[in-house]
């Protein structure tokens, strides 16, 4: 608790500094209509509406410190409003979502704090704490190493999260990385500490090369009553094509990781992406193991074990391009064709459509996928799905 406050205490001496610093102001403001086909016993058309911005507000303190902070503001109805709203679990009271939530009589506003730290810098460390991401791995689309917050292809625009913790970086020389850090459980009533993370990390960038070294260990708790340990590595080369690979196993020590089952444990991604015609066309595939126990199953909620995921873009001119990909589940035969286009109406304002259409064996009377129109075990799900978002950065 002595160390919260602490930490709690920096972020708000600095914060006071603020006022008489010079901020910065920036963020975006996204203006999405969502329209989509529901299967099951969803309703059979389904939309929302949504207003968000994302308001990031910095200073610098004195030379060597650096404040920062980012809110989420939105207004939200249909299918956008459902996903604000608080959880409601069996048998409990509800559990409250990541903002807070305020119903209109047509609309639902919200409201979250996404980062919160301050950010010292000497000449061979950096000191971080706060609310802040921290980000691991090189992974061009998965990222399993990034366990905290696993990226999701079929979620492209998702703003990775924000963890309550602290970092502490030594850099002995110009390519090496030495970095220790520590977070904060993710049941944010753990009193006792249960479930806190602490790490280290090593990072070596050559000139066509970087790689990266992690071992985390998180305290015991509910899930997992003897800690568990996880050791990464992650590599990226720039070669003929870029190349990253990057692995990432969990170890629990109750022995349910045995001779025969331990790539339950694992997760593992290779990827390679290119540029054709002169940079016009970016071709990229990456494939992941996902083990039954691993991090990635875990944050990722997915049910397999071998997915592909496969995207191309080609730029139709200096303002607009269009996307075709596809993301698969091996095991079952289903995937989602991923449709997008993108058109820069003038400097700093554009339009975005995705469609998203899932697939499956169903469509033709076999069994139903993880990613097709109805996954097994689902109540509802979507035969297609688009979104048209306007963006604007200040």
């Amino acid at each position: 608790m002595s160390r919260i406050r602490c930490m709690s205490g920096l972020v708000l001496v600095l914060a006071a500094q603020f006022l008489q610093a010079e901020p910065v102001v920036s963020g975006y403001l996204d203006s999405t209509v969502f329209m989509g086909a529901g299967a099951g016993s969803g309703p059979g058309f389904i939309y929302g509406l949504e207003e968000y911005a994302n308001i990031r507000l910095q200073a610098r303190v004195r030379d060597e410190a650096l404040f920062y902070g980012s809110v989420n503001l939105s207004a939200s109805s249909g299918s956008y409003a459902q996903a604000v709203l608080p959880v409601t679990v069996p048998g409990q009271t509800a559990v409250p979502g990541p903002a807070l939530v305020t119903l209109g009589d047509n609309y639902a506003a919200a409201l979250e704090l996404e980062r919160l730290y301050v950010k010292i810098s000497r000449e061979k460390t950096d000191f971080q704490a706060g609310l802040t991401r921290m980000a691991f791995g090189y992974g061009l689309v998965f990222g399993p190493m990034d366990f905290l917050n696993t990226r999701n292809p079929l979620h492209p625009d998702a703003r990775p999260r924000a963890v309550l913790g602290a970092d502490l970086a030594y850099y002995p020389a110009g390519d090496l990385k030495v970095q220790g850090f520590s977070a904060a459980a993710r049941n944010p009533l753990a009193g006792s500490g249960a479930g806190t993370l602490a790490g280290l990390s090593a990072e070596y960038h050559g000139e066509n090369l970087s790689l990266q070294g992690l071992y985390v260990y998180e305290s015991p708790h509910n899930t997992f009553t003897r800690g568990i340990h996880r050791f990464g590595l992650s590599l990226k080369g720039d070669l003929v094509a870029g190349l990253a690979a990057e692995t990432i196993y969990t170890h629990d020590p109750r022995g349910l990781n045995t001779a025969e089952n331990a790539k339950e444990g694992l997760a593992l991604s290779l990827g390679l992406d290119y540029a054709f015609l002169g940079g016009d066309l970016y071709v990229l595939v990456e494939y992941l193991y996902c083990g039954n126990r691993s991090s990635a199953a875990e944050s990722l909620g997915f049910t397999g074990n071998h997915y592909v995921y496969a995207n191309g873009l080609y730029r139709l001119g200096d303002y607009t391009g269009l996307g075709l990909g596809s993301m698969a589940a091996l095991d079952d035969f289903s995937f989602a064709l991923i449709l997008t286009v993108e058109h820069e109406l003038f400097q700093g304002f554009t339009l975005n459509l995705n469609c998203q259409v899932p697939l499956d064996r169903s469509l033709s009377g076999g069994a139903a996928g993880e990613f097709g129109p109805l996954p097994p075990g689902a109540a509802a799900g979507r035969y297609v799905q688009s979104t048209l978002k306007a963006r604007l950065r200040f």
